[in-house]
């Protein structure tokens, strides 16, 4: 999920409802229902997720470059309403 989502909820309390949180991913209600103490992990632990959350920077890398390059090879044609 966005920062932005995270800090939406960063407050919020156990059966607390948050109010509606928009991302690019679409509109969120979330209800907490339980809550833990974090926990320090080794890397044979959180291998997946850093290879997860790279792939997807990698990503979103490809498709801005490609937005970049498709915007420098488009052109812009005005058309006359009828």
């Amino acid at each position: 999920m966005p920062p932005d989502f995270f800090a939406a909820i960063k407050g919020i309390r156990v059966g607390e409802t948050s109010s509606v949180i928009r991302t690019h991913f679409g509109f969120h209600i979330v209800q907490l229902t339980d809550a833990k103490p974090g926990e320090e992990m080794i890397f044979a632990q959180s291998q997946a997720e850093i290879r997860l959350a790279f792939e997807n920077l990698k990503r979103r890398t490809a498709v801005e470059e490609l937005q970049v390059d498709l915007s420098h090879q488009s052109e812009f044609i005005s058309v006359p309403l009828l």
